[in-house]
């Protein structure tokens, strides 16, 4: 294990293309749907020394610094397969919180691959067991450990089977209207007929990827009716909104940096309050890889 130095690496976020609810499991929900890597990204620094997490950053606000209850500790003891000792680490916050865009999700698979590498183990991605078994973290967690840009995404998430990326990113304008919603809030206000019991995803290829249905939108809109306004206020401006995950971050997609400028800037004027940024989607050759520093061994 080493005793000195650090290891680093991106937590991406992620957009759901498409999400189908298709039935219930052992009291979870499952899916089907396109899951896409972004460019935005936290960053975790994983170091020796007294143990401990910090957690800070732009988007750190809402984010537990309880090590019990943050996500990326509970992924880097997976990953460990035990307690850290002598080694703390430190989450830089970028992506928002409870924003649909796989944040904490992605901080515990970055995590876990730290904790593996720490103790000597290899930063593959994760096995059909590993992938099942980080489920339990968290339905989005298995596609980051699955180390792949694009993926079609199944079960309660455990299933993970990686498409192929657009060669040229797309551009994504995010709108995050500056509240939360609570991802177990939105599955709990899912009702059957909100499901659609199949894969309404977009069609995919080597060369475009098409945004699709997300069946969470519904249960979020009752939560949060003014999403409604949101996604007028967005198609008024020229977008295609769309909902990602349990939201409430609306997004359009296109291939046209320019397009994608005019919308966001736009919207930036139209909703002072709310904040909207472009970020691209990731393709396979963009996959965050582990970084060293001073590494050695006892």
């Amino acid at each position: 294990m080493p005793r000195t130095g650090s290891l680093e690496l991106e937590a991406p976020a992620k957009l759901n293309l498409s999400l189908s609810v298709t039935g219930r499991r052992g009291g979870y929900h499952e899916l089907t749907g396109v899951w896409v890597l972004l460019e935005l990204a936290d960053r975790l620094l994983l170091s020796a020394g007294a143990t401990g997490l910090r957690v800070g950053g732009p988007a750190a606000d809402g984010v537990p610094a309880d090590r019990d209850a943050n996500l990326a500790w509970r992924g880097l003891v997976a990953g460990l397969g035990a307690e850290p000792s002598l080694a703390w680490l430190a989450l830089d916050k970028r992506v928002p919180a409870a924003a649909g865009l796989g944040g904490g999700s992605s901080d515990a698979a970055a995590a876990w691959r730290l904790g593996r590498a720490w103790s000597g183990g290899t930063d593959a991605p994760a096995t059909t067991g590993e992938l099942a078994a980080l489920a339990r973290l968290g339905a989005d967690v298995p596609f980051f450990a699955a180390q792949t840009a694009v993926a079609r995404v199944s079960g309660i998430g455990e299933r993970v089977a990686a498409l192929d990326a657009p060669g040229r990113p797309l551009e994504v304008v995010l709108l995050n209207p500056g509240f939360g919603l609570s991802t177990a809030e939105v599955f709990a206000e899912l009702r059957p007929d909100d499901w659609s019991q199949a894969d309404r995803g977009p069609r995919t290829d080597a060369a475009q990827l098409t945004p699709g249905s997300n069946d969470l939108l519904a249960a979020a809109r009752r939560l949060r009716p003014g999403l409604d306004d949101l996604m007028r206020l967005t198609r008024a401006a020229g977008g295609d909104p769309r909902l990602t995950g349990s939201g409430p971050t609306i997004y359009s997609v296109t291939d046209d940096p320019e397009r994608a400028a005019a919308l966001a800037a736009q919207l930036a004027e139209r909703l002072p309050t709310a904040e909207v940024r472009i970020s691209l989607t990731r393709t396979r050759l963009q996959a965050a890889s582990i970084r060293a520093t001073h590494q050695e061994e006892a």
